[in-house]
């Protein structure tokens, strides 16, 4: 695409507040119908860090602010999703604030789930039953929960390794009689539909932990359908997608901080690794129908992924990427990728190919597509200077997808192949098959294995002979040529330097041959510098003995001569080639 194509502007900027002061990440924002009027909205968590603020859930209809609660928490992730199959369809809003899954319903807290705490290390519960009684030594109750690993101490126990010693005394005495609890935070996010794929639909909240699990809950009762292991080894979520149905098939795609990419399906109590990446995730889309799974690394990458780990494409950015959003076109049946980058520009991707590009006020930190209020196509750009962005696709835009389907597309895809007509001969070799499938199945069973048969001697031969051996770590390669009928010959050797850079120096040549079969002019040869990409030419003059008693011995079985090529200063040698020669003409000697 032509840069005058991507300067034709597709969107409508609606709204811009750079006085909202929003501290928003990706996956902290949704649109959804909360009121059950048709009227979508657009909720997110506004995340405060300082200890004299608490985050807030907000909700905005249009440009407006009309609901703004006090989360008890700091937010991780929040979702949408539908309940129950009534006529009135209200979603509901989840929250993820530590340890605790917050439900509101009618921008009314509704609900609250905790995740199950994980089991403490035997060691760290007879320590506290030790702090609690009376006389206790303090100092060796510390110096046993040091051993333990601090990211497998419960809160309380790492609250106490950071106390003064003065300190301790008050704080193991507040807790006095109660017993540890491990909690483990929710980290991310995402909802599963349970038996449809409508939009509306029921579906099941999916939830990751700090721990490395994966829960999906009941949308009716909040109850525990599926718990399983992220991964066989240890690994962190950060990012959940999902596709698929509870009740039938799913797949749960998880990014975890180890710059890994784990998957789980129906009945799994263990995910599986697909993709390793050597840098680190910054966020992670699964394209719907193909499946295909889209990581921003921290590196300015974009890469495509199938299901099963295999690469597909990957493209360069101009700039840090900070969060991605799908951006779903139903009137144009495809899916686009929205790709925030540092800076405040917006790029849209289909497949590898970018296809438009918007600005925002600043760096984007979050980005959400959707239905907002009457409009179907809304971009909301939250920045990370706390402006809010809200733009509207025009309904005249298509991206000129056709057109670059036409340009990616190879003739050869467009056009049938010209597929020969059934001769009379192909006919009956088909009925032929049909009526003796047992020999057709024989023989080719038979032909099959003489063509293994044929490759293993071909392969045999080719280990024994090798007068063209070569090193591939040196780089160098060794062949040989034997000139004369007997029983005088003359053996060629020719050392090759395949590096294109390196010189080759400190070789030897060294022959090894049954002295009473072969005489040799020399035994060793000293090989000069040989430069990158030229060879060494060597020759050595050689005598067959004839000597009766050496054929009663068998000297035919000794007609072999050695090659090594060793380094100065080395053992072992860097080549070893074992060099068959001719047997001598009877005629030569008459």
């Amino acid at each position: 695409m032509s840069r005058g194509e991507l300067n034709i502007s597709r969107w409508l900027e609606a709204h811009s507040d750079r006085s909202a002061g929003l501290v928003t990440f990706a996956r902290s924002a949704v649109l959804a119908d909360v009121s059950g009027d048709g009227d979508f909205r657009l909720v997110l968590a506004d995340v405060k860090l300082q200890p004299d603020k608490r985050s807030r859930l907000k909700v905005y209809k249009g440009t407006l602010l009309t609901s703004d609660q006090v989360l008890p928490d700091i937010p991780s992730s929040l979702i949408s999703f539908h309940t129950d199959n009534l006529d009135v369809r209200v979603p509901a809003i989840g929250v993820a604030c530590g340890s605790d899954l917050l439900i509101y319903k009618n921008n009314k807290p509704f609900f609250k789930f905790c995740v199950p705490p994980s089991p403490l290390v035997p060691l760290e519960a007879e320590l506290w039953k030790q702090l609690e009684e009376a006389n206790c030594d303090y100092v060796r109750a510390i110096e046993g929960l040091k051993s333990i690993r601090f990211d497998q101490l419960t809160g309380r126990s790492q609250e106490l390794l950071t106390l003064q010693s003065g300190q301790i005394q008050e704080y193991v005495g507040r807790f006095a009689g109660v017993t540890p609890i491990k909690s483990s935070p929710i980290v991310c996010m995402s909802t599963l539909n349970r038996s449809s794929q409508d939009k509306s639909a029921v579906a099941c909240p999916v939830l990751g932990t700090e721990s490395g699990m994966i829960y999906i809950l009941d949308p009716q009762i909040y109850t525990i359908l599926h718990q399983a292991n992220v991964c066989n080894v240890k690994a962190t979520p950060m990012i959940i997608k999902t596709t698929g149905m509870f009740d039938v098939e799913f797949r749960i795609v998880v990014a975890c901080r180890e710059n890994s990419v784990c998957v789980l399906r129906r009945g799994w109590l263990e995910g599986r690794s697909v993709v390793q990446l050597t840098d680190n995730i910054v966020d992670m889309i699964l394209i719907p129908g193909d499946n295909f799974i889209v990581i921003a690394t921290s590196s300015k990458l974009l890469h495509c992924y199938t299901k099963r780990g295999q690469r597909v494409w990957s493209a360069a950015m101009v700039n840090q990427v900070t969060c991605l959003c799908l951006v779903p076109l139903k009137h144009l049946s495809t899916h686009l990728i929205a790709v925030g980058l540092k800076g405040g520009s917006v790029h849209l991707y289909h497949g590898r190919q970018v296809v438009d590009y918007t600005n925002s006020p600043d760096t984007p930190s979050a980005l959400v597509f959707g239905q907002m209020g009457q409009e179907e196509h809304v971009m909301v750009i939250i920045t990370m200077a706390g402006t809010i962005n809200f733009k509207i696709l025009k309904r005249t835009a298509d991206f000129n997808l056709s057109n670059q389907d036409k340009l990616a597309a190879p003739t050869v895809q467009i056009k049938p192949l010209p597929l020969p007509k059934r001769s009379k001969l192909f006919i009956e070799q088909s009925m032929r098959e049909r009526q003796n499938p047992i020999e057709m199945h024989q023989g080719f069973q038979q032909d099959l294995v003489r063509l293994r048969l044929t490759a293993a001697r071909a392969l045999v031969q080719n280990i024994g002979d090798q007068s063209g051996a070569g090193n591939a770590q040196e780089q160098v390669k060794l062949s040989a040529q034997v000139l004369g009928l007997g029983p005088k010959f003359t053996l060629i050797l020719t050392l090759e330097n395949m590096s294109s850079d390196k010189a080759v120096y400190n070789f030897s040549v060294i022959f090894h041959a049954r002295p009473t079969v072969y005489k040799l002019s020399n035994y060793v040869v000293l090989v000069p510098l040989i430069p990158p990409g030229l060879s060494y030419k060597m020759e050595t003059k050689v005598s067959e003995v004839l000597d009766e008693r050496a054929d009663e011995q068998g000297a035919n079985t000794w007609q072999v001569i050695r090659v090594f090529v060793v380094r100065r200063g080395q053992a072992h040698p860097v080549l070893a080639a074992s060099i068959n020669m001719p047997p001598t003409e009877t005629t030569t000697l008459l």
